[in-house]
């Protein structure tokens, strides 16, 4: 279905096959073949799941609020609410990272709309973008919000948008 609706990535993955059939007659490796194959798909499969979310309500589970501490990284302060939508995974094994903005308080929980997605290049997982109903943010609001995080990775920012 995403490849179908995504045009680009279907011709990236037929030409990833050619490539990689040609490089395993080359080789003699099959296994090589079958491996590129697959992280393609894993890939692919990342980039589906977050784009599913793009417009849903959905409910996040904060378990970073405004001014909180990064666990890992105690000299990242939050300055808006980070939390996850329980029961689905990313990317990285754990729950897939949502950030909430257009809420400045910290909270516990929130029911909020997808807005956007952080397609990280340099990174295993995804992060959505989410804001109360009604609420709108562009692509530098969006960097703005998320860059005292987001300045460590390669990402593009993707906007939902009604067709």
């Amino acid at each position: 279905d995403y490849l179908n609706s995504t045009p680009s990535a279907a011709k990236e993955y037929e030409a990833l096959k050619v490539n990689l059939a040609k490089q395993a007659s080359i080789d003699n490796n099959r296994e090589k073949y079958l491996m590129g194959k697959h992280d393609f798909i894993v890939f692919t499969l990342r980039k589906a799941l977050a784009k599913s979310y793009l417009g849903k309500t959905v409910n996040i589970k904060i378990d970073r609020p405004v001014g909180s501490m990064h666990p890992k990284h105690p000299g990242i302060i939050y300055p808006i609410n980070y939390g996850y939508i329980p029961n689905i995974f990313g990317g990285d094994g754990e729950e897939l990272d949502v950030y909430l903005l257009g809420v400045d308080v910290p909270i516990k929980e929130y029911t909020a709309r997808i807005i956007g997605i952080i397609h990280r290049r340099n990174d295993v997982e995804d992060k959505l973008v989410a804001a109360p109903e009604g609420l709108t943010f562009n692509q530098n609001k969006i960097l703005q919000a998320v860059y005292f995080q987001e300045k460590y990775y390669e990402s593009e920012i993707e906007i939902y948008s009604k067709l």
